[in-house]
């Protein structure tokens, strides 16, 4: 008989589906996680949603936030008024 092959602990379901995440898993290490914990495998699924949906918000807010250029491109959009009324 075959013996069965020790499950992972925490640690070991988190880089497992870390890698589930990105799509690349062989079945060896489906086989091997399948065999793990479930209330592991439900607390870093759970866990790896909310870095990445927070990975995403910080990358839109980066994306659209307003920062300075600097030099004179910064004053582009501004209308200068003659105060003395010379044309």
């Amino acid at each position: 008989m075959s013996e069965p092959r020790a499950r992972f602990g925490f640690l070991g379901v988190l880089r497992e589906m870390a890698w589930a995440f990105l799509g690349v898993r062989d079945r060896a290490n489906y086989e091997r996680s399948t065999r793990s914990n479930p209330v592991h495998i439900i607390l870093a699924g759970i866990l790896l949603t909310a870095l990445l949906v927070l990975a995403l918000v910080g990358a839109v807010k980066f994306a659209l936030s307003d920062r300075p250029t600097g030099g004179a491109s910064a004053n582009a959009g501004q209308v200068v008024v003659d105060q003395q009324g010379s044309k």
